[in-house]
């Protein structure tokens, strides 16, 4: 993706490329179903733009936590009964970073995957935020931080690490923590639907 090309976007060329990124999506109720047996969650590859550049938000996990201490993650956490997917996805995000759950577009889903240590099925969903300077505030009772990375570093292929101990498959080092595990399978998944969308003109 040409991020040179993205950050001199007007607005209709970032509603055009957005338009074109729901294509390469699932549709919002039709990913699939989560692995029978697993317990069920669902995470936000959430975009937004600010200071003419696209970025994405990441929590960092409490050490101090029973599950995934530590941890960075996409925005997210278990599916209750009675809710949807995407509607677990939105709940996680007002309770964890803070936003306005409304103010989320949905644009559509990757298929979920399996973490078998875990026993998580988890879904990904994709979903754009209009706001330009969006106020996260992390939960304190799950998170250390919020923080943002840029999109193009995301897509930088050559940024992503491999097999470098003490982290497995591919990772990517980001500020003072790691990308990796989980939340780097499903963007495996995400970000090639992301570069498929571009180049924005």
């Amino acid at each position: 993706m040409s991020t040179r090309q993205l950050s001199k976007a007007s607005p209709e060329d970032v509603q055009a490329f957005l338009e074109r990124l729901s294509t390469h999506l699932l549709p919002l109720d039709g990913w699939g179903s989560f692995r029978v047996g697993a317990k069920s969650a669902a995470v936000t590859f959430i975009l937004y733009r600010h200071h003419e550049a696209w970025h994405v938000p990441f929590v960092l996990r409490r050490a101090d936590l029973p599950s995934h201490p530590g941890q960075v993650g996409l925005p997210g956490g278990m599916v209750r009964q009675k809710e949807s997917a995407w509607e677990a996805a939105v709940r996680e995000a007002e309770e964890e970073v803070g936003i306005q759950g409304s103010e989320l577009v949905p644009l559509g889903a990757g298929p979920p995957l399996y973490a078998a240590v875990t026993n998580f099925s988890v879904v990904p969903f994709v979903a754009w935020l209009p706001s330009p300077s969006p106020a996260f505030r992390p939960d304190p009772r799950e998170l250390d931080s919020v923080f943002e990375v840029r999109l193009d570093r995301l897509l930088d292929a050559e940024a992503w690490l491999e097999e470098v101990e003490p982290f497995r498959g591919p990772h990517l080092p980001v500020e003072d923590t790691v990308i990796w595990g989980l939340t780097a399978r499903l963007l495996a998944d995400v970000l090639p639907r992301v570069s498929a969308a571009a180049p924005v003109p």
